[in-house]
C-alpha cells in the first residue's frame, strides 16, 4: 500500500558530492525540495540524523505530512551535542581507515580487522559498511565536528514538535548497544506529547 522513497543525502551513496555543505539546513532544503515534488502527503521516517531531518521538515509542513516515525533521533540540542562528542573517536576511525583504503574491498578488510572483537558484526554488516563509507564524501563530518552550533543552527525538537498535528512514532534501540536517545527526553515525550507514541526495541 505504500510507495517508499528512501533518499541518499548529499555526500552520500549515490548522491552527489558538494564538499564542505553539509549542515543540518542544508540536508533539510534538499527534502525540502524532493518533498515538493509528492503528489500524496507522506509519512516520513528518519534514523539518527535523518529523524532530525524528518523532525524538522514535519514542522515545516504541518499540514502535508500524513505522519512522522523517529528512529533514534536526539530530541534536545544538548542531547544531540553529547552524541556527537562521544561519536567524535569512531569518525575519526572511520575516515582514517577510508584514507588509508585504495578500493572499496580493502576498505572492507580494515574495517573487519577494526571490528574483529565485536559482537554481532556480520560478514554482510561489513561488507554493506564498507560500500557506504567508501560512497562517503570525507569531509561530510567537518561542519559536524568543528563547529555544532552552526551545524545544528536552530533545531530544537521541543519545539519542532509543538508544530506537528499529525501522529509521531518514537523508536528507541537498546542504550547498551548505542542508542542515543535520553530516558530524559523518552520521559518528556509521553508526557507532553499526547501525539508521541514511544515504543522501545530490544532489552
Amino acid at each position: 500500500r505504500w510507495h517508499v522513497y528512501a533518499l541518499d543525502f548529499r555526500g552520500n551513496g549515490r548522491s552527489g558530492w558538494v564538499p564542505d555543505t553539509y549542515r543540518l539546513q542544508e540536508f533539510v532544503e534538499d527534502n525540502a525540495q524532493f518533498l515538493s515534488q509528492l503528489k500524496a502527503p507522506p509519512v516520513l521516517a528518519g534514523h539518527s540524523l535523518g529523524g532530525v531531518v524528518a523532525l524538522v521538515l514535519a514542522a515545516r509542513n504541518a499540514d502535508k505530512v500524513k505522519g512522522l516515525i523517529l528512529e533514534d533521533a536526539p530530541i534536545t540540542p544538548e542531547s544531540y551535542r553529547t552524541v556527537i562528542e562521544s561519536s567524535r573517536d569512531m569518525f575519526g576511525v572511520w575516515l582514517e581507515l577510508k584514507h588509508r583504503a585504495q578500493s572499496e574491498g580493502e576498505l572492507g578488510l580494515l574495517l573487519a580487522q577494526q571490528y574483529a572483537r565485536f559482537p554481532g558484526v556480520t560478514s554482510s554488516w561489513l561488507l554493506y559498511f564498507a560500500k557506504c563509507l567508501w560512497q562517503l564524501d570525507s569531509t561530510f563530518f567537518n561542519a559536524l565536528l568543528r563547529g555544532f552550533d552552526d551545524f545544528a543552527r536552530g533545531y530544537d525538537g521541543r519545539q519542532l514538535l509543538a508544530k506537528i498535528s499529525c501522529p509521531v512514532l518514537c523508536l528507541r534501540g537498546e542504550t547498551k548497544l548505542g542508542a542515543v536517545m535520553t530516558d530524559e527526553e523518552i520521559s518528556w515525550l509521553q508526557h507532553a506529547c499526547h501525539k508521541v507514541k514511544c515504543v522501545q526495541i530490544g532489552g
